[in-house]
């Protein structure tokens, strides 16, 4: 016996919902790199690193917007304005230094993984649904994701010594 589904989702609106839970991701990696911009001084490749990563989001985040209204399904109202200003304080308040520079930086790859992955679910819904011009565009965002994924592994020995210089 086969079990009855409560609610049958097409494959466009997983494909729709999988693009607004992506469009989250980018809003959750711009609201991170506004909080931790003010305390990363100490290190100016990694300084750089998220001020090219902060304006790539942005550019990610305007380019899914641009999928869902395709759809007719317009995106959320961004909160980054509010979000920034929150986390910016929140930042400043809770001494920027006392964070742990390893563990964020750790955290960000990790998360920057997570947007590639994402990133190539949609790519494969996009094709499946005969969205060319979508699996186009996803391909470049995840192009860039993963170029920015390499320059931070690059980055990665001289932030460690900076982390230990200033220990």
């Amino acid at each position: 016996m086969g079990r009855t589904k409560t609610t049958d989702r097409s494959a466009l609106d997983i494909y729709l919902g999988a693009l607004r839970d992506h469009l989250s991701i980018e809003s959750k990696a711009i609201e991170t790199a506004l909080s931790e911009l003010p305390v990363c001084e100490r290190y100016p490749g990694l300084c750089q690193r998220m001020e090219q990563d902060l304006a790539m989001g942005r550019s990610h985040a305007r380019e899914i917007t641009v999928l869902l209204s395709r759809h007719g399904h317009p995106a959320p109202v961004p909160h980054e304005t509010v979000s920034s200003i929150l986390s910016t304080v929140s930042g400043l308040l809770h001494g920027g230094e006392a964070r742990d520079v390893l563990k964020n930086v750790l955290a960000a790859s990790g998360y920057r993984a997570h947007q590639i992955t994402s990133l190539q679910v949609l790519i494969v819904l996009a094709r499946q649904l005969g969205f060319a011009q979508d699996a186009s565009a996803l391909e470049c965002l995840k192009d860039e994701e993963t170029a920015s994924a390499e320059a931070l592994e690059r980055l990665m020995p001289d932030i460690v010594s900076q982390y230990l210089a200033a220990a």
